[in-house]
């Protein structure tokens, strides 16, 4: 009995823990890389399904651009991994630092896709100029 408590307790740390890493923290999925133009058409989709109000759809492609932002941030980590000098290791860091501000800000405002629209869309912008 105390050894399945016990389980139960590990796993829910972990769940835990896992479930607040910074965005930062992800590695790159598995798969093709993210392209600005990938990028920018999935965030005008988005747009456009706000303007005509169909929530439901832009919270499905906002899910898309969610997990490109992870891939893109996930690619910058690896690059930062991958350095092979000081200075491009530094030059690689400042992208993710600035990706991530940019992704933290967005995180905020997604909640309210229609209020927020051209706030998330210069915002989504910003972000498509780091990759």
């Amino acid at each position: 009995m105390k050894r399945i408590l016990l389980s139960c307790f590990l796993l829910a740390a972990t769940v835990g823990v896992t479930s607040v890493l910074p965005a930062a923290s992800y590695a790159a999925p598995a798969g093709t890389p993210v392209t600005q133009a990938a990028f920018n058409t999935k965030v005008n989709l988005m747009d456009s399904h706000i303007a005509a109000g169909n929530m439901t759809a832009a919270q499905a492609t906002w899910q898309e651009i969610h997990t490109m932002m992870l891939s893109v941030l996930g690619a910058s980590k690896t690059n930062i991994q991958g350095a092979t000098t000081p200075a491009a290791e530094a030059s690689f860091r400042s992208v993710l630092d600035n990706q991530t501000a940019i992704y933290n800000i967005v995180w905020g405002l997604k909640t309210d896709l229609a209020t927020n629209r051209a706030a998330i869309h210069a915002k989504l912008g910003e972000f498509s100029l780091t990759i």
